[in-house]
């Protein structure tokens, strides 16, 4: 602020120095204009205009009505010394000529005022212009600005750059930040549409402020509320919005279980009662009443594993064990808890023949490939042929399980890893599944720093690839 000011007085004295100049020509040139038309024979009336001109043009190209005032004094002193009688003195005989330099007199002060109270509307329009120009400026960059500490550093940067003081904003039920050092402030209150959001504090040093400067200020804040108002609006949207997308995940997650858990344990319960009655007293008709059981006992286990799995992933807790493991162990692992896959399906398996390894969470990679293997069993008639094939190559091990079955509906690659969706929804025989299988296999893999995508094989049936990070053990 001391700066400004120095540079403010400096520029002053400039102007004043260049205002001094400016009424010392324009005089002198006028007088020289009188002399010539005065020599050509022009009458000392006629004479006296070119000094009012002279006057008029000092009132427009300088700063100041005084300097108008001066020029028109200097010009009248050089119209009775040079041209009334007696000339070249400053004695006056005539009392015409009085009344005529008094006439000039007033003529030049009324039209030097006019000219100056002109310059000074102009003025203020000019600084009119500027200001909306900047409050226009203003609007449109809050416009375009998110986030509400964007919009708040957006708001105390106009301020110090157009008033040179600096500014601190505090926010209904926060704390308060740091205040800059400034030992006086004024405060201005940060309104939204319903309620009070905030105040802006503006540290003047108590020097306090211009009328335009305070104009400015409240045009800030009241930018400052909007747009802060706009994003609270946006914030209590989109919390609305995520509530509803919650409930609505919920209320399908419910429905889902409720029917597709229903399926398996009314078979369980069916299977049981015709042990207890006696109905299945053959051994191969118990060890398949026995054995449905285990399968749907399987298949309600890995779905309850999923469900924990995804509430642990949604609730953001840090669900990964990291341990080094062998992956051709998880592979097994995996392939022993899906019933019926080398009975029920032509399954083949390829692993490298060097060991690899990888700095994973063995329980949840089983658990993807379970998802996988069991997705590929429920798209598959019996018969069907599975492959699962374990490769590696530069750091990464990949995994590949595919399928000949019925491959997934076009246009859903990109869509099947989300929650609540199924490979085949809409087909007539399609197998019971909640759809959180491949969500947990995209988010398992993703958090171990890998990759997961879902293809069609030309030759018919789905092809599922993940990748990750390991290396070649010796």
């Amino acid at each position: 602020m001391k700066k400004r000011g120095i540079r403010t007085a400096r520029m002053g004295s400039y102007k004043g120095g260049t205002d001094i100049l400016r009424t010392f020509f324009i005089v002198a040139a006028a007088g020289l204009v009188c002399l010539f038309l005065n020599h050509a024979g022009v009458m000392k009336e006629n004479v006296l205009m070119v000094f009012l001109i002279g006057v008029l043009l000092t009132g427009a190209f300088t700063s100041g009505y005084e300097y108008a005032v001066i020029s028109a004094v200097v010009s009248v002193l050089m119209f009775n010394y040079f041209f009334t009688v007696p000339v070249h003195t400053f004695a006056i005989m005539n009392s015409d000529d009085v009344v005529l330099m008094a006439l000039f007199l007033a003529v030049s002060c009324i039209s030097s005022g006019m000219t100056a109270r002109f310059r000074k509307q102009l003025a203020i329009a000019e600084e009119n212009e500027r200001a909306a120009r900047r409050m226009s400026e203003m609007s449109e960059k809050f416009i375009n600005v998110t986030g509400k500490d964007s919009v708040i550093e957006l708001g105390i940067r106009y301020i110090q750059e157009n008033t040179g003081y600096r500014a601190a904003v505090s926010l209904q039920g926060e704390a308060p930040g740091a205040d800059p050092q400034e030992s006086g402030y004024i405060i201005f209150p940060i309104g939204g549409i319903l309620q009070k959001i905030g105040v802006l504090k503006v540290f003047t040093n108590d020097k306090g402020l211009s009328p335009e400067q305070e104009i400015f200020i409240r045009a800030a804040a009241g930018q400052i509320g909007i747009a802060l108002d706009r994003e609270m609006i946006y914030s209590e949207q989109e919390k609305t919005r995520l509530e509803v997308e919650r409930e609505h995940l919920k209320s399908s997650m419910l429905r889902s279980l409720s029917h597709d858990f229903r399926t398996p344990l009314t078979g369980i319960i069916g299977d049981c009662d015709l042990i207890l009655t006696g109905r299945g007293t053959g051994d191969e008709e118990k060890d398949s009443l026995v054995k449905d059981i285990r399968e749907q006992s399987m298949w309600l286990t890995r779905t309850m594993e999923n469900i924990l799995s995804m509430t642990k992933i949604e609730n953001g807790t840090d669900f990964i064990e990291r341990h080094q493991e062998v992956l051709e162990d998880l592979i097994y692992e995996a392939e022993r808890h899906i019933t019926g896959l080398r009975k029920l399906r032509k399954f083949q398996d390829s692993v490298p023949e060097e060991v690899v390894t990888s700095n994973v969470d063995g329980r949840l990679i089983v658990q993807v490939l379970v998802n996988l293997l069991d997705n590929a069993m429920k798209n598959t008639s019996e018969g069907g042929n599975i492959r699962l094939n374990l490769s590696y190559q530069n750091g990464k091990a990949y995994f590949v399980v595919e399928d000949n079955g019925r491959g997934i509906k076009p246009g859903m690659e990109n869509h099947i890893f989300g929650e609540f969706v199924s490979v085949n929804e809409k087909e007539p025989d399609h197998k019971r599944g909640i759809g959180l299988g491949l969500a947990i296999c995209k988010e398992v893999v993703e958090a171990h720093g890998g990759k997961i995508w879902a293809e069609n094989r030309l030759e018919g049936g789905a092809r599922f690839t993940f990748w990750l990070k390991a290396e070649a053990a010796g």
